[in-house]
């Protein structure tokens, strides 16, 4: 009789606890192995961004120019037949002043070769300066500045926490020739490094 009972209560009391704790043990093992979802990048995107362009508007307004951009080198496609990468750069970044004509739009994915004079001085010395247009050597960019009315052109390299190249600073005068001073210099090396920190640290960060 017992064993009878046994086999009539052993089924009732498995069902039971199947329909009871079956779903429950099913929506615990779907939140334990539930692929968690990626962090959105386009918040941080927007946030870099920001960052970058404030720094820029505070240096637009310190020394008084009329435009300042920042120029990314990139991978632009490759050369046939080897598939080596082929180095471009455009400009990602960019303020002026309100009567000033943008060049963002212009100089995008633009092969380095073009600019290979004012790039290979810009390696070594880590700057290029032109405080007169129409007088001091212009590095190859005497057409560019002439192009943009530049009467004075400043570019200068970001570089990373590891001390490579991630970007150049352009800082343009129009309306007047300016040479930038020992104080203005100071300003200008401690917003680079600024930059550069920002980039270096948005550029290395986990994807």
């Amino acid at each position: 009789m017992i064993k009878d009972k046994m086999e009539i209560i052993i089924p009732i009391v498995i069902a039971l606890i199947t329909s009871v704790f079956g779903p429950v043990l099913l929506e615990w093992s779907k939140s334990k192995f539930r692929k968690k979802p990626t962090t959105d990048p386009l918040p941080e995107s927007i946030r870099y961004n920001e960052q970058i362009e404030h720094q820029l508007d505070v240096i637009l307004d310190e020394l008084d120019c009329d435009q300042i951009y920042i120029a990314q080198f990139h991978n632009g496609g490759h050369f046939y037949p080897t598939g080596k990468s082929i180095q471009k750069f455009s400009v990602f970044y960019e303020v002026t002043t309100p009567n000033t004509i943008s060049i963002k739009g212009v100089y995008q994915n633009i092969p380095v070769s073009l600019f290979n004079k004012p790039l290979a001085e810009l390696y070594e010395k880590g700057e290029l300066l032109v405080p007169d247009v129409e007088s001091d050597p212009t590095y190859g960019l005497e057409t560019f500045c002439v192009e943009n009315r530049y009467k004075s052109c400043y570019l200068l390299t970001l570089t990373d926490l590891d001390g490579r190249i991630i970007g150049v600073m352009g800082i343009y005068y129009i309306n007047k020739k300016h040479k930038i001073v020992k104080d203005e210099w100071i300003f200008v090396r401690q917003k680079l490094g600024a930059i550069g920190n920002i980039m270096s640290n948005y550029l290395h960060s986990k994807k």
